[in-house]
């Protein structure tokens, strides 16, 4: 789960610094699609019970990414990417206890709440406050869409029985259906040079191994343990958003990297 999130941040550090953010998921999807179309003949499609979620979660992550990149064109990559992830955890927490019966100890609960209170400092690395402003409202609402998803493909799992067999399933729909409507909107026009399609491409093909990963943790362990593990990429986000994107302090990201590990210990114990 942490070298998920790892690749989670870096696919979206990808799709931030692509300008036209039409085009940077677009580029996604064809790099997911070619990816998981070539798997499926081998990989075969899941159970019949696993049909329901994953219609639900082609709608959610196709809403979740349509918020994701309102997000990131209205704020900074080291501040929206920390807010959306940020929330997630405890969203997901509350809903693996409603829908799935996952109960967490007090270790576990308070490791969640640190993670939190870590990855959320992140975002306020530079002394803004967060407020009702049009960035934080988006990042926020992409938070509500992660902790959707993320909740539903885990139950989408245990009715496929098959984490891999779901996955690319969900891919291959999804990513079908973002590309389909891309190209009815705008043909082929928006097709960028080579090196930036290149490296949009790279980075789908690379979002669906980090996918599956983490569908594969959600098949064995609670959602909100997962969620909260994966969620340190935000970490890698606060580093790639200073060093590359040069909107912070490196030096800065220490503590709140501290209160992470700490919570991930927390979670570990728990």
């Amino acid at each position: 789960m942490l070298f998920a999130g790892l690749v989670h941040a870096v696919w979206n550090a990808i799709a931030k610094n692509i300008t036209d953010q039409f085009v940077s998921f677009g580029l996604l999807k064809v790099g997911a699609a070619g990816a998981s179309w070539a798997l499926l003949p081998f990989i075969g499609l899941p159970r019949s019970g696993a049909w329901i979620y994953l219609l639900c979660s082609v709608c959610l992550h196709c809403s979740y990414e349509l918020l994701l990149m309102g997000a990131f064109r209205r704020g900074d990559f080291s501040k929206s990417y920390p807010i959306a992830r940020g929330i997630a955890p405890l969203l997901v927490a509350l809903g693996g206890f409603f829908f799935a019966n996952q109960h967490q100890n007090a270790l576990s609960l308070i490791g969640i709440f640190v993670i939190v209170s870590g990855v959320l400092s992140l975002a306020l690395i530079k002394g803004a406050k967060v407020n009702a402003s049009s960035a934080t409202i988006w990042a926020l609402a992409t938070g509500v869409g992660i902790a959707a998803y993320t909740v539903v493909d885990g139950l989408g799992v245990r009715a496929a029985h098959s984490s891999i067999r779901y996955g690319v399933t969900l891919s291959v729909l999804q990513a079908t259906l973002w590309l389909a409507v891309t190209f009815a909107r705008r043909g082929v026009t928006w097709w960028p040079c080579a090196k930036t399609a290149r490296l949009g491409i790279a980075a789908g093909a690379g979002s669906i191994a980090g996918y599956l990963l983490i569908l594969w943790a959600q098949f064995h362990a609670s959602f909100a343990l997962v969620s909260a593990l994966r969620e340190t990429g935000v970490l890698w986000a606060a580093v790639i958003g200073a060093l590359y994107f040069k909107e912070g302090s490196l030096r800065k990201t220490v503590g709140p990297a501290i209160v992470i590990v700490i919570g991930v210990s927390l979670l570990a114990l728990g």
